[in-house]
């Protein structure tokens, strides 16, 4: 990962070139819906400064998650004075989501306790 970029363009093209992906695999994943040739010179135009097409927010996206190569981001983050973030491990994510998991089913649990007491005190006949 570069340290300076030039320009967002310059960010894009990093990502691409990075990825192990050759351009027009990037473009057809992009542009879907375009005939490959066509996609490819779309993707050359938009991650040109002198193009007259851009990229949207969401195919940056896109690009960046097919890439694998977080290039924009990181320009994004140095344009706008932000620490560029670290990347969250999947393993770390995993462990968080278990967390939200088991306390989702002790309250649950929980709840299930309370109910039957009350249905035992004669509380309750019933609940839909």
């Amino acid at each position: 990962m570069k340290l300076f970029y030039d320009d967002e363009f310059d960010a894009i093209t990093q990502a691409v070139n990075d990825s192990g992906k050759t351009w027009k695999q990037v473009a057809a994943h992009i542009f879907p819906d375009m005939k490959p040739d066509s996609a490819y010179a779309r993707l050359k135009t938009c991650a040109s400064a002198t193009g007259d097409q851009r990229l949207t927010f969401g195919q940056v996206l896109r690009l960046m998650a097919f890439c694998e190569c977080y290039d924009p981001l990181m320009h994004a983050c140095d344009e706008t004075l932000h620490a560029r973030p670290d990347r969250k491990a999947p393993e770390d994510e995993a462990v968080k989501l278990a967390e939200v998991i088991n306390g989702a089913a002790n309250t649950i649990e929980r709840a299930m306790r309370a109910m039957e007491q009350l249905k035992a005190r004669g509380g309750i006949r019933a609940v839909a």
